[in-house]
This record gives structure tokens, C-alpha cells and sequence, in this order.
């Protein structure tokens, strides 16, 4: 494992995020390279942010039904911040954090950040490679739940996946093609999605549960569809709204959708769907709501894909909503 001088990256304190999610305000530093996606500023632009929030809204539903994990996996761990928070949520119940990227340098540098920030030292972290819970499968091990926050949009080509921002939202086509995803969800951008629920039914305990943090730029009926196609029972976790972040790469990659399968994803202009949530007295995020019910009052501010490139070029900003899905085979 390498020491915090071998790392080429930043040191970047995360404290603001954990204490805003409502687990701690402890300083707590990661080594952040430039493979990684990367930490924003802005708490609400950060998908771990969501991410936390909604694993306390988990918990609370587990015990509700009266489990508790003892292991649990992350498929595409990046920097390692989702970890941390889900590891002080699920504290000492958790004994194996099984965690995932394609990257085995950026897994490297996260299993650090991972081991430095952790404090449950009973906790076995074990690092795995490859592409959704493939190299999960392959150790043999079931787990109680399994969550991922992966890339939606098909590569060109012309991308550069060595860098964070864009591997955080690109994928090859390659990597979900052998899972054959309907053409339906393809249209929507959904073909990663549909090969992460389906590698994960070979993972789960019975009765175990997949979290996936979706961007909701699709209509959620498809949604809906698409847990069913893959043999879930859904439930939303929470719902959240952000702003766009790689803002130009994202508008353009679902506009090239748009345009190839005649689909119309929902962004929302970002200014008046804010003020409307804080109108309507919705938390962000929000568990006491639906993502339907959301996407409903913002309505009045959607727009297209490539209406968002273009309010881009206005310097207008655009936002979407943010989900956590709950599948339960």
C-alpha cells in the first residue's frame, strides 16, 4: 500500500460533507489524483452527499424490517468518500466492506484513503477489480446489499477515461453489451444500469437488496420498467436535486441519445426548480416525498438535453434530480 507522499494527488478534507450529512465533523482528509471523480465544494453538486443521506434513511429501513448487514459491497468505489460515510453509518453491524472499481491504480489509492479514514478497525475492507459485481461473484461471497453509482452515458471514443470527471460519467460500450440490455433502456441510457441489477442478482443474500444513485433525467416510469425486467421489487430511498456538473459533456452525451433512439431526457433550469423546492418546503434530499412528486412541481422549468446545451452556452445553469432505488430480489 503506499504511503501518502507516494500519491500524487490532493489532500482534500471531506469533513464538510460527512457533518452536513449529519455523521460527524471530524477533520477527514482523502488523497484525491486526478483519476478520481472529483469532490466539489458545493456539498449539494457531490453525488456522496446523496449518497450518505439516503444510507441513513437505508438503515433506518433495515431495522424497520430487522436486518443488519454484516457485509455489504461498493461497485465503483472512486474516491473512496461513499465508503467512509456508509462504513460510520452502518458503524460496527458491518464486519466486510467489499469494494470495487475497474481502475486497480485508483483502487489503490482509495484503499488508502479507506484505511485512513475508517475507524472501525474490526472492519476487513477488500478490494476487488473489474466491471460491475463481476469480480464480486468471483470471490465466492454473498452480501446483504450492494451499491453502486456508475456511469450512464456510452463512450465515443473521444473521451479521456484516465480522467475522473469524465470516467465518472462515461463507460465502453463493451463492458454492459454481453448483458443484452433491451433496446427500450438503451434509448434512455439505462444499458449500465440494467448489467449492474443483473450481475448483482449473483451476489445478493435472499432477500437482499441492490442501491443504485441514478440521476433522474429519464421519466421514472422506465425506471420502474426496468427493476421489473431484471426481477426486482423497486422502492425510492430518497430524492434530491443538484445542479449538472460536467455540465457540456453530459448535455451533449444525452443529446447524441435524443437524437439516435428520439428519446427527451428532463433536465430542469436550476435557479427556478431551487426556489420551487424551497417554495414547497422540501428538504434536500428528501425522504418524505416521491421522486414523482418532484419531478412534477419542477415541471414548469424542464428542458431537454439539448435545451440544456444550450442554456449552457447562456451560462444558465441546469439541473436533474438525484435518486437512490432500492431493489429487493
Amino acid at each position: 500500500m503506499k504511503n501518502l507522499d507516494a500519491l500524487e494527488g490532493r489532500s482534500v478534507d471531506i469533513a464538510p460533507l460527512l457533518y452536513m450529512a449529519g455523521i460527524g465533523d471530524t477533520p477527514t482528509t482523502i488523497v484525491e489524483t486526478d483519476g478520481m471523480y472529483p469532490y466539489k465544494t458545493d456539498i449539494e453538486d457531490n453525488w456522496a452527499y446523496y449518497t450518505a443521506v439516503g444510507m441513513k434513511h437505508f438503515r433506518t429501513m433495515l431495522e424497520q424490517e430487522g436486518r443488519q448487514p454484516e457485509r455489504i459491497s461498493i461497485v465503483g468505489i472512486c474516491s473512496g468518500v461513499e465508503a467512509i460515510a456508509i462504513a460510520r453509518i452502518f458503524d460496527q453491524d458491518v464486519k466486510e466492506l467489499i469494494v470495487t472499481d475497474i481502475d486497480e491504480g485508483i483502487l489503490e489509492g482509495t484503499i488508502y484513503n479507506l484505511h485512513h479514514t475508517i475507524t472501525n478497525k474490526d472492519l476487513t475492507i477488500t478490494p476487488v477489480v473489474g466491471s460491475f459485481c463481476e469480480p464480486i461473484e468471483k470471490t465466492g461471497k454473498k452480501v446483504e446489499f450492494v451499491h453502486g453509482n456508475i456511469p450512464n452515458l456510452p463512450a465515443t471514443g473521444e473521451e479521456d477515461l484516465t480522467k475522473g470527471a469524465e470516467k465518472g460519467t462515461f463507460l465502453m460500450v463493451g463492458t454492459y453489451e454481453g448483458y443484452h440490455p433491451p433496446e427500450e433502456f438503451l434509448g434512455w441510457a439505462l444499458g449500465a444500469q440494467y448489467a449492474f441489477l443483473q450481475s448483482a442478482k449473483n451476489i445478493l443474500v435472499e432477500g437482499g437488496s441492490i442501491i443504485t444513485e441514478l440521476g433522474g433525467r429519464m421519466p421514472l416510469e422506465e425506471v420502474r420498467k426496468l427493476f421489473a425486467a431484471c426481477g426486482y421489487r423497486m422502492e425510492e430511498v430518497v430524492v434530491g436535486f443538484k445542479e449538472q456538473t460536467e455540465a457540456l459533456i453530459d448535455f451533449e452525451g444525452y443529446h447524441r441519445l435524443e437524437e439516435a433512439y428520439g428519446t427527451s431526457f428532463d433536465f430542469y433550469r436550476y435557479t427556478e426548480s431551487k426556489e420551487a423546492l424551497h417554495q414547497a418546503g422540501i428538504e434536500n434530499p428528501s425522504f418524505q416525498v416521491s421522486g414523482e412528486e418532484v419531478k412534477k412541481l419542477l415541471t414548469p422549468f424542464k428542458v431537454s438535453a439539448g435545451e440544456a446545451a444550450e442554456l449552457y452556452h447562456q451560462g444558465i445553469p441546469v439541473g436533474h434530480t438525484v435518486h437512490l432505488f432500492r431493489g429487493i430480489l
